[in-house]
């Protein structure tokens, strides 16, 4: 069962930051595979490593 937990202002614009920060890191990939016939694959599984790495850091972070 999930626990369902106030924020202050001070999390909650962190979390939002934090949330942009990751879509947009995502929206370039996708930019990057629809609009190029050839993309960087290095480009993509890096982006894509950071985006899953801080994901997991940031859960740690807000389990504990």
């Amino acid at each position: 069962m999930f626990e369902v937990k106030e924020l202050s202002r001070l999390h909650q614009d962190y979390l939002a930051s934090f949330l942009r920060s990751q879509i947009t890191t995502m929206q370039n990939v996708l930019d990057s595979v629809e609009n190029s016939e050839e993309y960087d694959d290095a480009y993509l599984a890096e982006s894509m490593k950071r985006v899953e790495r801080d994901i997991r850091r940031f859960r740690r972070i807000y389990n504990n």
